[in-house]
């Protein structure tokens, strides 16, 4: 809960930074909001490693494949970066370019859960 608390501390000068920025220099705010989006990222790490081991314990006692699992998570890391990258193209004032980072994130989504799709197909045909 603190480090939710800081991160939004953070977001919430580093927006209205950007805000007053914004007026005078718009590349510097974005640059701004893309240095407060990395700081986060880096504050963010080592939750992540106590996740990632929290994970793995849940493979091996749920004797799950791991070959099954990596994909979820890779969908999950590709929905999180896309929708940010896109938000910041937004903030940058070019949505096409928004529409596209989340659309190639939709596309690598899908390749990286190709497995999940087999595995899940193999299933349903093993039960006909």
């Amino acid at each position: 809960m603190d480090t939710a608390a800081r991160i939004v501390a953070v977001c919430l000068v580093g927006a209205l930074l950007a805000v007053l920025l914004k007026k005078t220099s718009p590349d510097m705010a974005l640059l701004l909001a893309l240095a407060v989006c990395l700081g986060v990222l880096a504050a963010l790490t080592k939750g992540l490693e106590e996740v990632v081991t929290f994970l793995r314990e849940l493979l091996e006692w749920g004797g799950l494949s791991a070959e099954l699992f990596v994909p979820l998570l890779k969908t999950v890391g590709i929905a999180l970066i896309s929708r940010t990258g896109g938000a910041l193209c937004r903030d940058a004032g070019e949505g096409a370019m928004a529409g596209l980072v989340e659309m190639a994130g939709v596309f690598a989504a899908i390749l990286v859960s190709l497995p999940l799709f087999r595995a899940a197909w193999q299933m349903l045909e093993g039960l006909l």
